[in-house]
């Protein structure tokens, strides 16, 4: 795997990927991963179409004020594990946003 970067992808380069190599790209590093895993601290580990995992190790960052890990943080890795599983499925010169999740 290539050395971890964080940043985002110029539309213009998305648009020259399927929805699969832009985020294969994000898992083995030729891509930089999103800002927001850089602050959480969570890293995307494997993609295939429809289907991309994301790790954490939890930290005392996460903690909510009862001292358990904030809801927040988990939703913040559904949203990100939904968004990416479905651009994987998606032809080249496509995009998506999350518009609503209910947990």
């Amino acid at each position: 795997m290539a050395t971890r970067t964080y940043g985002t992808v110029s539309p213009e380069q998305q648009k020259t990927m399927s929805g699969l190599e832009f985020v294969k790209g994000l898992a083995n590093g030729s891509l930089p991963l999103n800002t927001i895993a850089q602050t959480l601290g969570y890293d995307l580990v494997e993609a295939e179409s429809g289907r991309v995992v994301i790790t954490i190790t939890p930290t005392g960052a996460h903690l909510n004020p009862w001292g358990t890990i904030h809801g927040g943080l988990t939703a913040t890795l559904l949203d990100s594990c939904m968004g990416l599983a479905i651009q994987s499925m998606l032809d080249q010169g496509v995009g998506s946003t999350t518009l609503e999740f209910k947990i």
